[in-house]
């Protein structure tokens, strides 16, 4: 058996952890986690979604509007985001968008899954230091 096969234990253990209703068992995009990051800080319309996912990634993550409301349909749609229209002083309306519960434990569940992701990345970065040495 090679050391690149998945363990029957390995298999049971995810299929025992599944959630049928919010795990989907694909990660979020990185646009998509950009978003549900932005929402995480507060309600926001378009334009603030693209300010804030640019702020929070120092500059080097940038959302078009294709980008953001192609995702943000897809979101509303697994009603991981929510959607409200807001009066404006002037009068105009402005929709904005919330994180939903759902959406809340969808960013902590991929947060989990990126964790894991860089502690295996550390211990195999740290292997391939020991074999350079």
């Amino acid at each position: 058996m090679s050391n690149c096969d998945i363990s029957d234990y390995d298999m049971q253990v995810k299929h025992k952890n599944q959630d049928p209703v919010t795990d989907n068992d694909r990660p979020l995009s990185s646009a998509a986690l950009h978003i549900l990051l932005a929402l995480a800080e507060s309600d926001l319309h378009g334009y603030g979604i693209m300010q804030s996912v640019k702020r929070q990634s120092g500059g080097t993550f940038k959302l078009g509007p294709g980008t953001l409301y192609a995702n943000l349909d897809r979101l509303l749609a697994s009603a991981l985001v929510g959607e409200a229209e807001r009066k404006m002083k002037n009068g105009e309306a402005r929709r904005e968008y919330c994180l939903t519960s759902s959406g809340a434990r969808a960013l902590r569940l991929e947060v989990l899954r990126l964790q894991q992701v860089v502690n295996v990345a550390r211990t195999r970065l740290g292997k391939l230091d020991e074999r350079e040495v």
